[in-house]
């Protein structure tokens, strides 16, 4: 038995069929390695296109005659950006993957969520102007004020000058005006030095001290969101104040020669000192 074993092994019969299962076998090797090399695209890859600002309406565009795909998995509320563009990709832009690969993308809301409109009735004003902010509303610059015993106090609050009732959805971003009281007298606050603020801050600033803003004017009509606060009517002299809800007058340039010498050239207030400008 083992002796017939061996001489078959030594016959030229068994070397060609060994011969004949190697190129078999090899061919089989050969044509799995190529599917499996068309099958993952082995070696090939696409650079990931740059689809930040790009509109969810042109997306396919930036994707065509490209074997990728994309897909649109959140999006997010941003006031100052484009509304339905995205303003994140993953993977990022100029990545090198594999076709057919599905790229997840982040665009902007169209519309800004719902916020619980809180109680700001009966608070004060500092207080409700500092709610306002946390919620993510906007203040109307021009706060209303009218005689009432309580002085300073939010008597209404208004969009777009109805009145609005706590736990009322309002999308985020709404402008909220508000009705304060003026007391029954004539009761007056200091004036704030606002030299060195922008318009924002300055009007900012008003708020807190229970004060609207009034004329405004600049120097210099360009570049406007960067001009500064030089001078002020009524000025904030120690003596200096305005009745509730009183209006003070805005002067603002670009010109830091123009700001007075209590605020340094990067327009950042050195100290608290009184404005004697002539009004």
């Amino acid at each position: 038995m083992i002796k017939g074993i061996l001489q078959f092994l030594k016959s030229r019969t068994f070397f060609i069929h060994l011969a004949i299962y190697a190129v078999v076998l090899g061919l089989l090797l050969w044509l799995i390695l190529m599917w499996l090399s068309s099958y993952t695209n082995h070696g090939e890859t696409i650079t990931v296109p740059d689809f930040n600002g790009v509109k969810a309406a042109d997306l396919d565009k930036v994707i065509e005659g490209k074997n990728l795909h994309y897909a649109i998995i959140d999006s997010v509320w941003d006031a100052k950006a484009v509304k339905g563009a995205v303003i994140r990709q993953e993977p990022e832009a100029n990545a090198a993957v594999k076709e057919g690969r599905t790229i997840y993308l982040y665009i902007t809301s169209t519309q800004p969520p719902a916020v619980q409109m809180p109680k700001l009735i009966d608070r004060s004003l500092r207080q409700a102007i500092t709610m306002i902010h946390a919620y993510g509303f906007k203040l109307d610059n021009n706060i209303k004020y009218v005689p009432d015993q309580c002085a300073n106090c939010v008597l209404e609050q208004l969009v777009k000058g109805k009145r609005i009732q706590p736990g009322e959805n309002v999308p985020k971003g709404t402008t909220i005006s508000l009705v304060v009281g003026q007391g029954l007298g004539n009761e007056e606050v200091g004036v704030p030095c606002l030299l060195g603020l922008t318009r924002k801050e300055a009007i900012a600033k008003l708020a807190e001290a229970s004060l609207n803003i009034g004329a405004i004017a600049f120097d210099n009509p360009k570049d406007t969101a960067m001009a500064r606060v030089y001078r002020q009517s009524p000025s904030c002299s120690k003596s200096s104040s305005a009745k509730l809800g009183g209006s003070v007058d805005l002067f603002l340039t670009k010109d830091n020669n123009k700001i007075p010498a209590t605020v340094d050239s990067t327009g950042a207030i050195k100290k608290n000192e009184p404005n004697f400008d002539e009004e």
